[in-house]
């Protein structure tokens, strides 16, 4: 025998799930009294948000200019460093300097250098 057709000659065919009368008139009274109350959130007002975006275009400035002006004495500094520099003459041996000629002249670097002199 069908199992479906055991359960109807059982049960019939009524639907055994009643709501009692005028459940659904409070239902939503008794939901909101049962909800925890929450803190009420102050909404942030739309017309502050251009004072905002003023605000961090004026720190983002600043810090631009402070890193400008921060390059811009470091440029300064190695200007006078160079400038002093080239005011005291540089007394350099006659042998430094044909050293000096022959490296640009041979394409050397630094490296190269350094292996050659490791070999000796």
């Amino acid at each position: 025998m069908n199992e479906e057709m055991y359960i109807q000659e059982k049960v019939g065919k009524r639907n055994p799930f009643r709501v009692p009368e005028g459940y659904f008139d409070n239902l939503t009274a008794q939901v909101m009294q049962n909800l925890p109350e929450q803190p009420k959130r102050r909404a942030k007002s739309v017309f502050m948000r251009p004072v905002f975006y003023a605000a961090a275009s004026v720190c983002a400035l600043l810090v631009a200019g402070a890193v400008w002006m921060w390059q811009a004495n470091d440029a300064v500094s190695s200007d006078s460093i160079q400038a002093q520099t080239a005011v005291q003459p540089q007394q350099q041996d006659a042998s430094s300097e044909y050293m000096d000629e022959a490296v640009d002249y041979m394409m050397l670097d630094n490296h190269e250098i350094y292996a050659y002199l490791a070999e000796n």
